[in-house]
């Protein structure tokens, strides 16, 4: 019969003090038990071959203990939040997994197009097409991410020469990424940096709290902490990009969610094996790599993040 389980004051000590050492799987269960989810359902979103010893190990040190209350009625999943003033809703997440790969790209730019034109327009918009181009110099092309960095503030301020030269120069990198994606047929696609986990952030936070592009951002900076604990990635790495999506007026701040719904909310279906998460990370700026990513290491990216609440 299924057991819940719940933190002890030990556990939820070790959680804060990070005393006594778990291994990175002991630490994933105990942040995941809530005293509503059964030990099967537990070890469902883990689905490593470790995770029953893990959580054998967690009783053994007294980290958890048998709930004595009765599990609390499954609340129904929250309705997506109404979208913010201003801000077109966004559709069905079935849609949005239909559209082809290649139509957020208009979506995305619009607002950067509008910097041509002397008419004010939404600066939410400019930036959420800002991603979009930091993502395709991120994985394509060093020396258009170091442009970027030396004339973001003349894009900001809507010079018209330069703006029009980024627009160029992202259209044209972005056709040749994706015409590499198709012929290797890399999976999963090099473009797909910082959306595998974009999506998840729509999915998770409703679909009208954050415009494509400022999940995409989230994405990203999402996938630098993967990067650095799966030891991929350069130490630059994770602070040019934060910095440069932070001038770009995009969060870099990813918002607060229990470790289960995050693991709930990744996707199925993914080429690595059950338990793993197969995304593109940045070995440095312009060289990306796919890597496959234990259930356990992203909740760690995620609790370094400050993504993680309860």
């Amino acid at each position: 019969m299924p057991t819940i389980y719940e933190k002890t004051p030990a556990g939820r000590r070790t959680l804060s003090t990070r005393e006594p050492q778990l291994s990175r799987v002991e630490r994933t269960l105990l942040l995941l038990i809530d005293g509503r989810k059964s030990d099967a359902e537990l070890l469902a979103l883990v689905q490593g071959e470790h995770a029953p010893a893990a959580f054998a190990s967690l009783q053994s040190l007294g980290l958890i203990a048998e709930s004595t209350q009765p599990a609390p009625e499954q609340p129904a999943p929250p309705s997506s939040p109404a979208p913010a003033p201003g801000v077109a809703a966004e559709p069905p997440a079935a849609d949005k997994a239909a559209a082809p790969r290649g139509s957020g790209w208009s979506r995305l730019t619009q607002g950067l197009r509008s910097a041509l034109q002397a008419r004010e327009e939404s600066p939410r918009e400019r930036a959420a097409g800002l991603a979009e181009v930091v993502r395709c110099a991120a994985v394509g092309d060093a020396e258009f991410f170091a442009w970027l960095e030396a004339n973001l503030d003349a894009v900001l301020a809507r010079d018209a020469a330069i703006t029009g030269t980024m627009m160029q120069r992202a259209q044209a990198l972005r056709e040749r990424i994706e015409i590499a994606d198709r012929v290797q047929q890399r999976v999963p696609a090099y473009l797909d940096y910082g959306w595998t986990i974009g999506r998840v952030v729509e999915s998770l936070f409703g679909y009208g709290r954050y415009l494509q592009g400022e999940a995409l951002a989230l994405g990203m900076v999402l996938a630098t902490e993967i990067g650095a604990i799966q030891g991929i990635q350069a130490e630059d790495v994770a602070v040019r990009l934060n910095a440069l999506l932070d001038r770009c007026g995009l969060p870099t701040r990813a918002p607060a969610a229990p470790a289960a719904r995050w693991l709930e909310s990744l996707p199925t279906g993914n080429a690595g094996s059950p338990g793993e998460l197969r995304c593109v990370l940045l070995q440095e700026i312009g060289k990306p790599v796919a890597a496959t990513v234990s259930r356990d290491a992203m909740v760690e990216a995620l609790e370094r993040a400050g993504a993680l609440a309860g």
